[in-house]
């Protein structure tokens, strides 16, 4: 191996490692802060030595200034965390869907602490996002973004992506299906309460001395857990669709960048 060859190979390794640093900061999972920095490190160090070979084969990085190579680092930066925060979107939907659903039957007033946001959640939404995570890693979701991330540096190679206004318009269209998915996955559970309410004012109408407040507090309760337990089973399907939503924004977005 010549000098020249040798210095190429540690320039792809730094910037791929870049990279992959920005993905295992944001993505779900790997992100939380429960997790320490070296194992996130040595997980970006990892993935960036097992894809080596193949880059060296395939990239060579241009000649470019100093301050050139501090741009292109922080380009490699941003797309990493992109990717990272379009999956992370769906975590997002999972959690404020938990939200929704504790505020409309009145868990919303039982907070636990969150060790891997290091917030305080609702009982509903924390169950939620674990629920999520584990469905997520029981899926694969993790080895298919984990895969669609390698074929990045075949859409995107090492110094050629390119920043524009459609891609931040992208992310932030993206973006509202955190707002649109939580809804939808609380949706069967606000459509009972509201069915609820609607039964218990024609009660209060007809029988103005029960105490319908006391009454319907119960019942909202009894009626959103049933629905959850209804609601359960089909989680799998639902974070099947978004992870299949993220595949699909991940292969636009790298269509832009390239």
């Amino acid at each position: 191996m010549t000098e020249a060859s040798f210095l190429n190979a540690v320039g792809i390794f730094l910037i791929s490692l870049l990279r992959f640093s920005g993905f295992f900061l944001n993505i779900p999972v790997y992100s939380e802060a429960i997790i320490p920095m070296q194992v996130k490190a040595g997980l970006s160090a990892l993935c960036a030595v097992l894809i080596l070979p193949h880059l060296v084969l395939t990239q060579t990085l241009p000649e470019l200034t100093i301050p050139e190579y501090g741009l292109m680092a922080l380009k490699e930066l941003a797309l990493g965390f992109s990717i990272g925060y379009v999956v992370l979107i769906f975590v997002s939907a999972i959690r404020l869907g938990g939200q929704i659903i504790g505020m409309q039957i009145g868990f919303s007033f039982v907070q636990v602490a969150d060790p891997t946001s290091s917030q305080g959640l609702g009982i509903v939404s924390e169950f939620f996002q674990l629920a999520g995570s584990l469905t997520f890693l029981f899926l694969g979701g993790h080895l298919l973004i984990l895969q669609a991330f390698f074929q990045s540096f075949e859409l995107v190679p090492l110094a050629g992506m390119h920043l524009n206004g459609g891609i931040v318009e992208e992310i932030a269209l993206y973006s509202r299906m955190s707002f649109v998915c939580g809804l939808q996955i609380a949706m069967p559970v606000i459509a009972v309460i509201l069915v609820g309410d609607v039964a218990l004012g024609i009660i209060a109408r007809t029988v103005p001395k029960m105490n319908i407040f006391q009454v319907g507090f119960s019942l909202k309760i009894l009626g959103g857990l049933a629905m959850l337990i209804v609601l359960m089973p089909y989680l799998g399907d639902i974070i099947k669709n978004l992870i299949g939503m993220s595949m699909n924004e991940i292969n636009l977005l790298l269509s832009k960048m390239g």
